[in-house]
């Protein structure tokens, strides 16, 4: 097998034009919670639109409570009060928290540090200019992004896009198809006694949810028309194809095989450690990303070849990069560059134990880097990791 350099691999990607039509539809935000948006998500108006008091108090000028020290009580103003009033010099409005400011105040004095006597209300305690004012675009500014694209909707996001009146939003709809090669591996669907569950496609397809709908089409056998049936029927119902396991070169190897049969394959391999099998190839103009056997390996050429190639169909960049410092030496003893998990918490990446089918490491990881080959790195290092979705 011909490994290429990373960067090559990327840039063959990068540069292919795939024939994916079905890229993104408009949902409603509901329906949306858990997808990946395609466009930034614009803020139409300011929250708050206006100035509006922090708490229950007195609205005034500063000024005025410097030259008088006491003024008089011209209203009341409430959340619901619809017309605006405006404060003129002497006098101060009552009103409550989230109330809209008069015209020309600047300042609210809270009600426990306030005193009516008649008409007139003075202050107690200190008094200072501007306090207690959620001023108008705090929260957001109108036309700033809310979520720029190639972000997840979360249920935080409701709040934020429901007082913006934003209700539909486009989301990723891509159609997905994936299978299992290998005739030790049964469906996790019906399996069979004495074979190993395919416990990888499960990951990967709850991964995929994000960015449109997976169909799952079970295991492919050892055998070359099995895997070319496989791969048939997913062109014809998807637009991405997704295979796992059966990526090497070897004689019970036949994924690359039948992809050179129905398409081409775009690369054979990278020279990094763990995603070495992993590759990327076109049938019809469509992509089918190329995952190995193993948990770990699976995982992380995800995470590079697959987010690498929806991210080219999408137009938008998926990958998501943090840099921390390592919370331990580590000693790369491998003849490749080689892929590490990491813990990161704060600014500190805790390295997990190093394999290719650790599941339990999988569980405690949140990213991962690619560290160089035959180098010692030191505690307190600064490296770059990708995060996993």
């Amino acid at each position: 097998m011909t490994l290429i350099p990373l960067d090559e691999a990327r840039k063959i990607i990068d540069s292919t034009k795939f024939n994916v039509s079905n890229r993104g539809k408009y949902v409603n935000i509901f329906n949306a919670v858990g997808k990946i948006v395609i466009e930034d998500i614009i803020a139409k108006k300011s929250l708050p639109e206006r100035p509006l008091s922090a708490m229950d108090g007195y609205a005034i000028r500063y000024e005025d409570y410097l030259k008088y020290g006491k003024l008089k009580i011209a209203g009341k103003i409430y959340p619901f009060t619809s017309e605006i009033s405006e404060l003129h010099e002497g006098e101060a409005y009552y009103i409550t928290t989230g109330s809209p400011l008069p015209i020309n105040a600047d300042t609210v004095v809270p009600i426990e540090n306030s005193r009516i006597e008649g008409e007139y209300v003075t202050f107690k305690g200190e008094v200072k200019k501007g306090k207690n004012i959620r001023e108008e675009g705090e929260d957001i500014k109108v036309n700033e992004i809310i979520l720029a694209k190639g972000n997840e909707i979360t249920p935080y996001h409701l709040g934020i896009l429901i007082q913006q009146g934003i209700f539909n939003v486009k989301v990723s709809d891509i159609t997905f198809s994936i299978f299992a090669n290998g005739n030790e591996i049964t469906s996790y669907e019906n399996p069979e006694e004495n074979k190993i569950i395919d416990s990888i496609s499960p990951i990967i397809m709850k991964i995929l949810e994000k960015f449109g709908n997976v169909k799952y089409l079970g295991v492919a056998k050892d055998d070359l028309n099995s895997v070319i049936e496989k791969i048939t029927k997913a062109i014809e119902i998807s637009d991405v194809i997704i295979s796992i396991g059966g990526s090497s070169v070897g004689e019970k190897d036949y994924v690359k095989k039948a992809v050179n049969k129905l398409g081409e394959v775009l690369f054979e391999g990278v020279s990094i450690n763990i995603i070495k099998r992993g590759s990327v190839g076109v049938i019809e103009g469509k992509p089918i990303i190329i995952l190995p056997g193993q948990v770990i390996s699976a995982i992380t050429s995800f995470h590079e070849f697959g987010l690498a190639t929806i991210s080219k169909i999408l137009g938008v960049n998926l990958k998501k990069y943090i840099r921390s410092y390592l919370a331990e030496d580590i000693y790369v003893n491998h003849s490749m560059d080689s892929i590490y998990l990491f813990n990161v918490k704060g600014n500190s990446a805790k390295p997990l134990r190093w394999g290719v089918g650790l599941y339990s490491e999988l569980i405690k990881a949140n990213s991962f880097a690619i560290l160089k080959r035959n180098v010692l790195y030191r505690k307190g290092e600064e490296i770059e990791l990708q995060l996993f979705l």
